[in-house]
């Protein structure tokens, strides 16, 4: 991981922020979980209403449905201590 590119660097930023975005709020996580799981259902799926609430890219959204909720769920400190690793990786 320490190979990364700074695209995808700022993309582990913005998936990040989408995991504090669904750590923060249970109306949230309930409200993406569910507009996931209606995307997930159709053949090709648009994330527009997700891509909404949450201010992404299709591209992130999708990322984001690749995602394991064991890696979803985390903590406000491993929240703070992944973004400042990451922001370290992009000096």
């Amino acid at each position: 991981m320490c190979n990364m590119t700074r695209q995808q660097i700022n993309d582990q930023l913005e998936l990040l922020r989408l995991k504090e975005l669904f750590m923060s709020d249970i109306k949230i996580r309930s409200k993406m979980a569910l507009l996931l799981s209606e995307e997930c259902a159709t053949e090709v799926p648009p994330y527009q209403e997700f891509c909404e609430l949450t201010h992404c890219t299709p591209e992130i959204a999708t990322m984001f449905t690749h995602i394991s909720l064991y890696d979803v769920i985390l903590t406000p400190e491993e929240i703070a201590s992944e973004r400042k690793r990451l922001e370290r990786m992009k000096q």
